[in-house]
């Protein structure tokens, strides 16, 4: 039986708006109509449902009463075996990888904002057949029909199935015999193809490698990436990914490196999360959040490997591969928060809290992305001292819950890593529950790096200022500072420091001294007041890793394993 046709038309796509006609065939009398709540790879509850408008259903002539069941669902009766047409139009004005976006040169649909899941039809085909602007053209890994018609085998599958819109550049090459196409717009200059064309699929045949198999689990793969002045992300799907990127990083010797981790961060996921999948996630809940305490090795443990695969794959020197592996340390450490939120809290509260920052944020929580991944080197270097290593402990993920489709636990997780140490049993739930800092120094010397801090002299007022237009004001706050004791929060205004003016970050650090008393001129909530400041001792600003030159070759070694596996 076929399921529901979408039918989208953008013909107006310069209004930044669309409309969707959809048609089912109901099989019972009374049946919910939901629009998706989020979408999967990105967890937070986006209220996709705000951008629609018009919602009315008809079958055959006679209107039909859609009944407001919750802030995303209606409710219809209907006569079962009879066709029924919902229309509506949506907004498409939010620029990233998880939304719908128009304008007059391309779009971006994610279908989770955009299309209505007909209660009991989720495991049917589904169908979309848009109607473009004129010499606009489709990228999307659904099936095509027809002209401009696409099917999918499910709800599911369409949800995970972007459609790219407009003028696109195409790159088409091969891993272990799988097509895969890099689908780009938004340059104003030439793309580097050259060096794409080398580069794209030995970066995807290093993340094979990472799992042990000559090519990706599907029959085709689809890289979307969008250009634009000012972006940076991705969100991975089964058989694709969509990217946005910034033109402007593209230019610089670091830009190009940071979308090539972009990319193999994303290749990674078609098997961890999307394959290698948590419990909780097999199925999928489009109605409400769903927590889960794994969120850390999905996203942790991609985003550790995402810049080691680029140095595996040739595209970086070790010396990149070190610093920005130091710069990750760097932000760890300077984050207040990662004393208060464990990583299994950060994976569990991500609904609430990481896609919802504020000036307070780094305060309360540590990325799950960025704690994630150091313990994954933690736990990456503790198995190369035992002879083993987190590739195999991935690879095993593989091979038992991956290739079977079985959804794992936190306690699975642990349990497979046991069967590697059995003293993981006790330390993996100690890194994931605790808010001590990690061991990296120890873990790092053992392959014989050097973790150093700078040699900083400011001292520490723990305040964050920067320039708002003229106006030098507080972002951030560090929790238990100095500044905090003296009754200072985000968003004052800084006029003087001991009677002197002050307009600049430079010019207010540098009249910082240690234990002296301070008095600082601020603008707090339209108030001109005074606040007594006095400075601690410095603290490290970052930190940096260097080669032991005098290490051992057992050492040397085990670094070489660790690097290229």
């Amino acid at each position: 039986m076929d399921g529901p046709h979408y039918f989208l038309n953008l013909k107006e796509a310069s209004s930044q708006r669309f409309e969707v006609e959809l048609r089912f065939i109901p099989q019972v009398r009374r049946l919910k109509l939901q629009l998706p709540v989020w979408t999967p790879g990105s967890y937070l509850e986006r209220a996709y449902s705000r951008h629609l408008e018009g919602l009315t259903a008809l079958q055959g002539s006679k209107p039909l009463k859609l009944k407001r069941f919750s802030s995303d669902a209606w409710l219809l009766e209907v006569q079962p075996q009879t066709t029924v047409i919902v229309k509506y139009t949506l907004l498409a004005v939010t620029e990233s990888v998880r939304t719908n976006w128009l304008d007059h040169n391309h779009g971006f649909l994610t279908a989770a904002a955009w299309a209505l899941e007909v209660e009991g039809q989720r495991w049917l085909s589904h169908r979309v057949s848009l109607d473009l602007p004129n010499d606009w053209q489709v990228a999307t890994s659904l099936n095509k029909c027809e002209a401009n018609t696409f099917s999918a085998i499910n709800f599911d599958q369409l949800l995970d199935s972007p459609l790219a819109l407009g003028q696109f550049s195409e790159l088409v090459f091969e891993v272990g015999g799988v097509p895969h196409r890099w689908v780009w717009q938004g340059l104003t200059e030439a793309a580097p193809i050259d060096q794409w064309r080398w580069q794209l699929p030995v970066l995807c045949r290093s993340v094979c490698r990472l799992l042990g198999v000559e090519k990706p689990p599907t029959n085709s793969y689809l890289f979307l990436i969008r250009f634009c002045d000012q972006g940076y992300g991705g969100l991975e799907h089964t058989d694709n990914t969509a990217l946005i990127f910034s033109r402007n990083d593209l230019k610089t010797p670091e830009g190009q490196r940071s979308l090539l981790q972009l990319v193999a961060h994303e290749y990674l996921h078609q098997w961890n999360i999307k394959r290698i999948r948590p419990q909780e996630l097999r199925p999928y809940n489009y109605a409400d959040e769903t927590i889960f305490p794994t969120l850390w090795f999905a996203e942790g443990v991609t985003s550790y490997y995402d810049s080691l695969l680029v140095l595996r794959a040739g595209l970086c020197s070790e010396l990149d591969y070190f610093k920005d592996l130091a710069k990750e340390i760097s932000r760890y450490r300077l984050t207040p928060g990662r004393q208060i939120q464990s990583l299994e809290q950060s994976s569990e509260e991500a609904w609430v809290k990481l896609y919802r920052r504020d000036c307070h944020s780094d305060n309360q929580q540590i990325s799950y992305y960025l704690k994630g991944q150091l313990v994954a080197l933690m736990l990456d270097l503790h198995l190369l001292a035992i002879g083993s290593s987190l590739q195999a402990l991935l690879r095993k993920m593989w091979n038992t819950y991956g290739i079977q489709e079985r959804g794992y636990t936190q306690q699975d997780l642990i349990n497979i890593s046991a069967t590697f140490d059995s003293g993981l049993v006790t330390l993996l739930p100690a890194w994931l529950e605790g808010t001590a800092d990690l061991r990296l120094e120890e873990q790092l010397k053992s392959v014989g790096m050097n973790l150093l801090a700078d040699n900083n002299k400011q001292a520490y007022s723990g305040i964050n200022l920067a320039l708002w237009g003229a106006e030098l004001r507080i972002n951030m706050i560090d929790r238990n500072s100095p500044a905090e004791s003296a009754c200072l929060y985000a968003g004052d205004e800084i006029l003087a420091i001991d009677n002197v003016r002050c307009r600049t970050v430079d010019f207010f650090e540098k009249n910082l001294n240690i234990d002296q008393l301070h008095t600082l001129v601020i603008s707090h909530d339209g108030l001109v007041q005074n606040r007594q400041l006095i400075p601690q001792a410095p603290q490290p600003r970052a930190w940096s890793l260097k080669i032991h030159e005098n290490a051992v070759a057992e050492i040397i070694n085990k670094r070489q394993l660790w690097l290229y596996g």
